[in-house]
């Protein structure tokens, strides 16, 4: 209901220079007045009352007061009466709860008051979702799928569409959908959507392709975006850094180096200069292969073109180093990246660990991790899996164990990598009991087995033949719903050949029953099977069940 303001006008009520001069007067006046009834008294009570000096006196000091006290009253009425003034103005009015004309409510304060659970912000579009401009719906579909409300952005999307907004329509809202639809996965309805892009007379841009292409790298579809990005140029649409990047990536990921090589070309001979995101795909790609020399010439030729090599990159030389066993090359990458200015991370030390357990050499494994304590870098559970496994492979089980000791006092909580690691340690050591207590322990922390647990377990105890043993681990497995592999099967294999007696019956159903779910047979395991029913029987169980040779190489 609407409310009327009563602004009272009092005297004295603006600071005007007339105000000023009225005020004045006034008192002027009153002090006239006052001298004036001083003379009449005076003269009217001559000498009867009171002796006139005393009169005299009493009538001037009255007269002072008064002279004293209306000037103060007054100036304190002028005042009061500018404050109220001011106070009722409609400049201010608004501000005082209560009084005046309240301020008109916003389209949030209706909307907040009817639903309060709504979730909108201020900024939000959403009430204007209904019939607003093509810019307030095309906010309204990105912060859709923001939400991850993708179903609400496509209907907005749509309504813009049924609304002929065809003249404000860009590619921002269609950009918006398509991402939606590709971090689902969903590559039908981005394709979708993109025909519907261009039905509406929308070019698609860099970006929308760039989205496509990016979807595809992650679902590990590298010829579907090298679709989008030969479509992209097709379409005479500039490809940037990014597009080249993405495809690149997308072939490095495989290991398939040359595809990855081609598109840098391609890249350079588009002018696009590539971003050390490029060289770094492609030295990664190198590392999965153990090309230490490759890696090394696409980080030179980053350098060549100016680019600054990060931690990644010099971490991936590192990586490439030690999966191609060379220790001596990654120690010299890791002194490069510190002359570099350059701070070797968590990642970076475990590289240069590994490099160590796959040469085997413990000592030089617990040295850098020393070193990477010291630098101040904290340790994690895949470092210290790397030293763990490098006291395994040495067959040092008291150096795995100080090891897993020195995690837990750095309050490191081990994962199944971990405790793998240190049963692996066990199994080469032959000591059957604390492998079952690292297995027990492992129970204990609410570490779930994996089938490479089991199997790190299992060795020892197929080592000496205790097949019983290996067939319960087996049965355990199972109940936890674990699928049994070929390491488990070699398990089980080599505890039946090692048994005494040997187990052939035993071992061949157990091969059989494995090969029709689906394990492979390798190398290992048919070595495994020929030791425990004899190399004539293996090689007619493998002609029975189709095992060629060339599957048995692997």
């Amino acid at each position: 209901m609407k409310t009327t303001a009563m602004i009272s006008k009092k005297p004295f009520a603006t600071k005007t220079t007339a105000d000023k001069l009225r005020v004045t007067s006034f008192l002027a006046g009153v002090t006239i007045l006052v001298c004036v009834a001083d003379y009449f008294l005076a003269e009217m009570g001559g000498e009867k009352a009171i002796p006139a000096g005393g009169r005299s006196f009493l009538i001037e000091t009255a007269t002072v007061l008064v002279c004293m006290l209306l000037p103060a009253a007054f100036m304190h009425m002028s005042k009061a009466a500018f404050k109220q003034n001011v106070k009722d103005s409609p400049k201010n009015r608004k501000l005082i709860p209560g009084e005046g004309h309240p301020p008109k409510a916003s389209k949030l304060d209706k909307q907040v008051s009817c639903q309060s659970d709504s979730t909108e912000t201020p900024d939000s579009p959403e009430g204007k979702e209904a019939g607003g401009t093509a810019r307030s719906m095309s906010q309204a579909v990105a912060a859709a799928v923001r939400a991850g409300e993708r179903h609400r952005a496509e209907r907005l999307l749509h309504e813009m569409m049924k609304a002929k907004h065809l003249g404000g329509l860009d590619t921002m809202p269609f950009n918006s959908v398509i991402h939606a639809c590709a971090k689902t996965g969903d590559m039908l309805g981005a394709r979708r959507w993109l025909r519907h892009m261009r039905s509406a007379g929308v070019e698609p841009n860099t970006i929308s392709y760039n989205i496509l292409m990016d979807a595809s790298a992650k679902a590990d579809d590298a010829e579907d975006a090298e679709h989008w990005l030969s479509e992209m140029i097709k379409d005479g649409i500039p490809a940037n850094e990014v597009s080249y990047a993405t495809v690149i990536h997308a072939r490095a990921k495989r290991g398939e180096t040359e595809r990855a090589e081609h598109w840098l070309a391609k890249m350079l001979e588009a002018g696009v200069e590539p971003n050390i995101v490029s060289y770094n795909s492609l030295i990664y790609a190198c590392g999965r292969k153990g090309d230490a020399a490759s890696a090394e010439k696409w980080l030179r030729e980053a350098e060549e073109r100016g680019l600054s090599p990060r931690v990644t990159t010099y971490t991936a030389v590192v990586d490439a180093c030690a999966k191609s066993g060379d220790v001596e090359r990654a120690e010299l990458w890791m002194e490069k990246m510190k002359e570099a200015k350059v701070e070797p991370n968590v990642v970076s030390y475990s590289a240069m660990i590994d490099a160590c357990a796959k040469a085997g050499d413990a000592i030089r494994a617990q040295r850098w991790h020393q070193r990477m304590r010291n630098a101040g870098v904290q340790p994690n559970a895949h470092s210290f899996s790397a030293v763990i496994n490098a006291c395994a492979k040495s067959g040092n089980l008291t150096a795995a164990y100080e090891e897993f000791d020195r995690m837990e006092e750095a309050g490191v909580v081990a994962d199944v990598v971990v405790y793998s690691g240190l049963l692996d340690a066990c199994a080469k050591a032959g000591d059957l009991e604390r492998a079952k207590e690292v297995f027990a322990r492992m129970k204990a922390a609410g570490v779930q087995p994996n089938v490479v647990a089991y199997a790190s377990l299992a060795r020892p105890f197929a080592h000496r033949g205790e097949w019983q043993e290996v067939e319960s681990f087996a049965t355990d497995m199972q109940q936890a719903g674990l699928v049994m592999n070929e390491y488990f099967l070699y398990a089980l294999l080599l505890a039946y050949a090692s048994a005494k007696p040997r187990q052939s019956e035993r071992a061949e159903a157990a091969f059989r029953k494995a090969y029709a779910k689906g394990i492979e047979a390798n190398k290992h395991v048919l070595t495994a099977l020929g030791r425990a029913v004899g190399r004539g029987r293996a090689a007619q169980i493998a002609r029975d069940l189709g095992i060629s040779c060339v599957e048995s190489r692997r």
